[in-house]
């Protein structure tokens, strides 16, 4: 039980990071704003941080690297699923991504990533590396998926998919920017149609 109660704490002092640094600066955000929003002591938060700094990089890892990896959430459905019902779950995984940041209070999650991103660039070392990586790995996602596709005969073997892989991530990486001056953030619909006219352009 008491294992459970430092889990809740900690994914309250997570939580409330994403939040904080989802519209302000690393400098602007204080202990004592960690404070008023978990309703925890200094000594509870530095119980499981020791420091500002940890708290920040812990809350990218599990919000930049974890929380939004398409190859780690969607790896299972690369060879059962066809390509047309991966762009589903794809969808369907970002809308679960979406609300859980609506619940915490986030309502542009792709501004939230992007400002969080920037941070992330000045005052988390070896983050550029880590993203970068982050990236390639959502395109071998792509690429797996679509040598699936190719297998099974849904789509045309004549595709670079090299090239139509790096398009699908294109294409979302331009929609989550375009989002920023939205107020519900990235048009999900509109992510999915754009989906699937790559699809229809590359099936048999």
């Amino acid at each position: 039980m008491g294992r459970n109660r430092k889990s809740v704490s900690r994914d309250l002092i997570l939580n409330a990071a994403f939040v904080l640094y989802s519209t302000r600066t690393y400098d602007q955000v204080r202990f004592d704003d960690f404070e008023n929003i978990t309703k925890l002591s200094r000594g509870a938060i530095l119980y499981h941080f020791k420091n500002k700094e940890l708290i920040f990089k812990t809350m990218c890892d599990k919000f930049l690297l974890e929380e939004s990896s398409m190859f780690i959430k969607l790896e299972m459905y690369e060879k059962d699923t066809k390509l047309y019902d991966y762009i589903k779950q794809y969808i369907k995984t970002l809308e679960a991504f979406k609300k859980q940041a609506n619940e915490l209070g986030v309502k542009n999650l792709n501004k939230a990533m992007i400002n969080i991103t920037l941070q992330a660039m000045f005052y988390y070392p070896d983050f550029a590396e880590k993203g970068h990586q982050w990236q390639l790995d959502q395109i071998n996602q792509w690429k797996k998926t679509l040598t699936s596709a190719v297998l099974r005969g849904e789509i045309r073997d004549d595709i670079d998919i090299d090239v139509i892989s790096e398009l699908f991530e294109d294409v979302y990486c331009g929609l989550a920017y375009s989002s920023l001056p939205l107020k519900d953030g990235i048009n999900l619909k509109k992510l999915e149609t754009e989906f699937y006219f790559i699809y229809d352009n590359i099936k048999k």
